[in-house]
């Protein structure tokens, strides 16, 4: 069975039902050049898990057949997302069985900690606007990149690379466990992320991480 000391887990997509929204975001912040909004999708899922500010840029390179954005374009484009994201922030959902999960981990004291590419301001205003803040022991945004923060979780509460697992939806997600050796547990959305690979379980939701774990016993 499962047995790990820390959970990591990512937020958008693992804790809160909110990829929809982010794309909303995405699309009203590059509105201005036209993008449909199936191609910004795609880049959506390509890029997911990395902050918006180093995603947009990308987008916004491959939406427009190679052409940089602009520094002055960047700082419009971050501002209409931000803007944007902070309006849908009352839309978000969280995901199925996320309550559930939380509380039987708080119960069982199983240490949890966020690891999201989200900016850190924005995260901690997410997390208090939903009352979530009493079930993780750390919430870690952007900046640094999510392996930064992962090692140092580790470092911080003295654990082996073994004695943890991240939880993420993303193939950035999946690039920064591999990067620290810790094991990757996916959810899966059904849109292609992981491209192949293999990680330590595949689920759907957090209701299959407590099966895994052994929770759903007692």
């Amino acid at each position: 069975m499962l047995t790990p000391r820390w959970i990591f887990l990512d937020f958008d997509g693992v804790i809160m039902d909110s990829m929809t929204l982010k794309l909303d975001a995405y699309c009203y912040a590059l509105a201005e050049y036209g993008f449909a909004r199936d191609a910004v999708r795609t880049q959506q899922l390509l890029y997911a898990g990395l902050s918006r500010s180093r995603a947009l840029p990308l987008m916004y390179r491959a939406l427009s057949g190679g052409e940089e954005i602009t520094p002055a374009e960047q700082e419009r484009v971050l501002a209409r997302f931000a803007e944007e994201d902070i309006r849908l922030r009352p839309r978000m959902r969280l995901m199925p069985g996320v309550t559930g999960f939380l509380a039987e981990a708080a119960r069982r004291e199983v240490p949890l900690a966020v690891v999201t590419g989200t900016p850190q301001d924005v995260i901690d205003g997410t997390v208090a606007h939903f009352g979530l803040g009493g079930f993780f022991r750390e919430v870690r945004g952007w900046p640094p990149l999510k392996q930064v923060h992962l090692q140092e979780l580790l470092d911080r509460h003295g654990l082996r690379p073994d004695e943890a697992v991240y939880v993420g939806d993303a193939v950035q997600d999946i690039n920064a466990a591999e990067a620290v050796g810790i094991p990757f547990i996916a959810v899966d959305h059904g849109d292609g992320a992981f491209d192949g690979r293999a990680p330590l379980a595949t689920l759907t939701g957090l209701p299959g991480l407590a099966a895994l774990l052994g929770w759903t016993e007692s």
